[in-house]
């Protein structure tokens, strides 16, 4: 009778602990990073009436009986499958799909967690705001680079660190020269390079075109002077407007002062045209394309001049007439004046006496000699900084028809201060600079177990380590089956209120059981008290 009594009082206890279980689910139903928990029951040892005999002979075998003493809890198991993620569009929160845990540690002790909601506090630490904890990973060397391979420690992320500047090297030219463009037509390109105290330098290359195939650049940079020999570079193109190779060139010692056509025949066919295209050099170096157009007259025994620079607008433009008497010119000598900058210019036409046998358009302006190789840009800044040497890529210029879209980026950078952070899928942390560069400032780390629902339950959302849920294995996000990062985001609990509501009305209905058999018992037991009476 007793028995009974008992198997009762088992089933009420036991049930009521699993409505404390519900209970808790319910309660954390909103808590970040929350893992639910089941109770799970056995029964208990049964009292054995008689033992269970093996058949003999003719005589069939018999069972046990038995009869139970009630039941006990199997387990209290912590469910650690994903809740849902809930963005909140703060970037120091993190939530982790799949597997893993955050580490936290507080200098001397270790403890684990679901739960994301990270801040920066005043010393730059990286931590839970709530209990100081600081988030544990690997901190970057100066350079950005950072070793998984090595050991965890709390993420702290100095106020206001600076980044030093770093001397440019490399400049790359990308894009377009027009390959229909007219020769002498320009094109220019500039880019900011930096010293090595940090210092801006503009740099302004202007690209002329010398003919179908062929393009001269000359580079200048504010605030420094670049060596003769690697202000100008020699473009060339292959037929199908891909890139050949760039040259660097010595440019002419002088300045042209001359054009000179040793012998020139014009057809005297009357309105006939002829053009010829020549370059001359400025007091500074720059070429300029000349345009020179004969036109024969109505009556054929005369020309009509034009010489005029090329692509330029609103050029000055010399104009005149040529006529002719005999058989033979000696030559033409076009004096050009050309001023520093190339800003003004005028051209003065000596007519010769004699009418010319053969038309020649060669022309004995200065030349540039081509180098086999391209030097690198040697630049001495006038602001005491150490003297630089910049190499040009030019790889990526092509020349087709269009418009001329050349572009030249750097390398380097001025001295910058952290001014933000954001932490990308990989749990790095990635600080923006006031340069505008970003750099790798830490990365998050992630631990795994063997066993995860061996962890003890210590409060505040954090987890410890026992002997049955194995050691830490820590390493980064997205691998050794370890979960990925969603920043911006926190992971809910996964509590399913619809299960819970529905576990809270059996586990009811088994405490309204067990309770019946209490009473039944008592009643039983009362009857069986009142057999003396």
């Amino acid at each position: 009778m007793m028995r009974s009594l008992y198997a009762g009082v088992s089933g009420l206890r036991n049930h009521q602990t699993r409505m404390d279980v519900i209970g808790n689910n319910i309660a954390n139903v909103n808590t970040v990073g929350f893992k639910a928990s089941r109770v799970t029951f056995q029964d208990v040892l049964s009292q054995t009436m008689q033992g269970a005999s093996a058949g003999n002979g003719s005589k069939g075998g018999t069972n046990p009986m038995q009869v139970g003493l009630g039941m006990g809890v199997a387990s209290i198991d912590t469910l650690f499958t994903d809740g849902s993620f809930q963005p909140t569009g703060k970037p120091t929160d993190l939530s982790i799909q799949g597997q893993g845990f955050f580490i936290l540690t507080d200098g001397t002790n270790q403890v684990y967690t679901r739960a994301g909601n990270f801040d920066f506090d005043n010393e730059g630490n990286y931590l839970v705001p709530g209990t100081g904890y600081k988030v544990a990973g690997w901190v970057a060397d100066a350079s950005g680079t950072i070793n998984p391979n090595g050991p965890v420690t709390g993420i702290q992320i100095p106020v206001g660190s600076s980044m030093a500047a770093k001397v440019s090297t490399l400049t790359t030219n990308t894009g377009n020269l027009s390959a229909d463009a007219a020769v002498g037509s320009t094109a220019q390109a500039s880019t900011d390079i930096y010293d090595s105290l940090g210092i801006a330098h503009k740099m302004n290359t202007t690209y002329y075109k010398v003919d179908n195939t062929t393009w001269l650049s000359k580079t200048t940079v504010t605030d420094g002077s670049i060596t003769t020999a690697s202000q100008w570079q020699q473009i060339r193109f292959n037929t199908d407007g891909s890139f050949k190779d760039a040259l660097t060139v010595n440019p002419p010692a002088t300045t042209a002062t001359s054009l000179t056509i040793p012998s020139l025949q014009m057809d005297n066919t009357p309105n006939a045209v002829h053009t010829a295209n020549h370059t001359v050099i400025d007091a500074d170096g720059i070429p300029h394309s000349v345009a020179m157009t004969f036109t024969t007259n109505a009556t054929g025994d005369g020309w009509n001049y034009k010489i005029a620079e090329s692509g330029v607008k609103n050029p000055t433009v010399v104009e005149g007439t040529m006529a002719w008497s005999g058989t033979a010119y000696t030559g033409i000598t076009i004096p050009v004046v050309v001023s520093a900058g190339g800003t003004n210019y005028s051209f003065a036409v000596t007519t010769p006496t004699a009418p010319a046998a053969a038309f020649n358009a060669a022309i004995s302006a200065p030349t540039y000699t081509a180098k086999t190789t391209l030097d690198n840009y040697g630049i001495t800044p006038t602001t005491g900084a150490t003297a630089m040497s910049i190499q040009s890529n030019l790889n990526a210029t092509s020349s087709y028809a269009g418009e001329s879209t050349i572009q030249m980026t750097k390398d380097g950078y001025g001295a910058g201060t952290l001014d933000t952070t954001y932490i990308d899928s990989t749990g790095i942390i990635v600080g923006t600079f006031t340069n505008g560069q970003t750099k790798n400032l830490g990365q998050v780390a992630l631990a795994t177990f063997n066993n995860p629902s061996g962890l003890n339950k210590v409060g505040d959302n954090m987890f410890t380590k026992s002997t049955n849920s194995g050691d830490e294995k820590i390493g980064t996000s997205g691998s050794g089956g370890r979960g990925t990062f969603n920043p911006g985001s926190l992971e809910m609990a996964n509590v399913d209120l619809a299960q819970e509501f529905s576990n809270m009305i059996i586990t009811q209905r088994g405490f309204q059981a067990n309770s019946k058999i209490i009473t039944t018992t008592d009643q039983m037991l009362e009857e069986l008290a009142n057999l003396k009476r």
